[in-house]
């Protein structure tokens, strides 16, 4: 089965890929696995024990000597930060990797010996539980290509977040070229001056930072080819998936206070030409524009002056509550369309096809699909409102002795249960039905 392409038809390069639409309940069956939080303390925590351990309170302690340089050095310091943010639910394998590397550096006997098995036997089968969790999620991914209904037409752009360069955080490739090009120009700049040409003159520090930092930077691509194998072990496809934070291993990140590029192009929205858009081309979010308080149509002012029939039609839409829409919840009816879902730590991309299973009802196109982590409590899951910056959105302060609330509109003819409240001079809030009013707030409203 064929289904029509949503996206521009100016783009000539496409890929065909298998479809396939999920319900709820198929959703919902992806393997529970150790919670991202859990597996990371689990595996920091007592690799810090351990080399504590080693250091200070072994019979047989472990001493530096040749390797202080390099352990005190601040390459050592951001590559462990680095590893810290970036391993994520490969942490287990540098774990195990660091047991194996103490042993060998120490040599040890008696207790130290017995300690550092059991590290080994503990990082080792955290990893394996790691990996076991990882396989079986691809292996349901694996069975849903197979189960596809069809086929369905993407341009092959949309699939650029999914390349290996960027299946490792900005941040890490920075940091980690950061200190591997730190060192080099200062090794460089001492060559070039102070060392008058000659190697040996040289600061030997500066060669024990490059070398960290060039090791740092071997384990990070290192990671990242465990990623990128990772990718190609699930065949490509697109996935509809209901848009329920509630359900599955996929949080939501919900893009508030901006507007698409598609809702700026009419002659009355002056959103685009906003002070807060100069730099447009460095959010977060590409094609979104941070909305105007002083819109036309998208302002404060002309969101508060429409009728409550008129309001209830954009009722649903984020930027009509600006930073406020924390509270907004997600209708629950919706449904997306993603692709480059492999297992745990993957991070799809939204497709912009629309599919014949699902009746038509999407979600909108601020809700995006994050990163695969298994949660804490994955029922209790909430949607993460970001600006188009990436920026965390706090509502705006209340007060209730002074603001002039406008009105209180019943939501429940769009599906929500709660009311917007319009206030002179501030973005919309929602308020859920069952929120308990103050009765200093209600002096004000009379």
């Amino acid at each position: 089965m064929q289904m029509a392409n949503q996206a521009a038809s100016g783009s000539t390069s496409h890929k065909n890929i298998p479809f396939c639409s999920l319900r709820e309940d198929e959703w919902a069956q992806v393997p529970r696995t150790i919670p991202d939080l859990w597996l990371g303390v689990g595996v920091w925590v007592p690799l810090g024990a351990l080399l504590l351990y080693l250091i200070r309170f072994a019979p047989q302690p472990l001493v530096l000597g040749s390797w202080a340089p390099i352990l005190l050095s601040y390459s050592f310091f951001i590559g462990v930060i680095v590893l810290l943010g970036g391993a994520g639910r490969h942490a287990a394998w540098i774990g195990l990797a660091a047991a194996i590397w103490f042993d060998a550096l120490l040599d040890p006997t008696g207790t130290e010996q017995q300690v550092l098995y059991a590290a080994m036997g503990y990082f080792g089968l955290l990893a394996i539980a790691g990996l076991i969790g990882q396989l079986r999620f691809a292996a349901l991914l694996t069975t849903w290509h197979r189960q596809a209904q069809g086929s369905v037409q993407v341009p092959s752009n949309a699939f650029k977040p999914l390349r290996y360069s960027q299946l490792i955080p900005t941040w890490m490739w920075g940091l980690t070229s950061a200190i591997v090009v730190w060192p080099l120009l200062k090794a460089g700049w001492k060559f070039f001056t102070v060392a008058d040409m000659d190697f040996a003159a040289v600061d030997a520090e500066l060669y024990y930072e490059l070398g960290v930092g060039l090791g740092v930077m071997a384990l990070v691509q290192l990671v990242g080819l465990f990623k990128w194998f990772e990718s190609r072990s699930v065949p490509l496809m697109a996935l509809e998936i209901p848009g329920v934070p509630e359900t599955g291993p996929l949080g939501f990140i919900g893009v508030g206070n901006g507007l698409p590029a598609s809702q700026v192009q009419s002659a009355q929205c002056t959103c685009a030409q906003d002070e807060a858009n100069n730099k447009a081309e460095d959010f977060k979010h590409p094609g979104w524009f941070l909305v105007s308080d002083q819109c036309a149509v998208h302002g404060i002012r002309a969101v508060n002056e429409v009728s409550a029939g008129q309001f209830l039609e954009i009722a649903q839409e984020p930027w009509v509550y600006g930073a406020n829409v924390e509270a907004l919840p997600c209708a629950g009816t919706g449904r997306m369309v993603i692709s480059g879902l492999y297992g745990w730590g993957s991070k799809p991309v939204r497709l912009g096809v629309r599919s014949f299973f699902s009746g038509g009802l999407q979600t909108g196109a601020h809700l995006l699909p994050g990163t695969a982590r298994e949660p804490l409590r994955r029922a209790t899951r909430s949607i993460r409102w970001v600006d188009p910056r990436g920026n965390a959105l706090a509502p705006e302060a209340i007060d209730a002795a002074s603001e002039q609330v406008i009105d209180r509109i019943n939501l429940a003819p769009v599906g929500l249960r709660g009311h917007a409240v319009r206030v002179a001079g501030q973005r919309v809030r929602f308020e859920a039905a069952d929120a308990r009013i103050p009765a200093e707030r209600d002096a004000a409203r009379s």
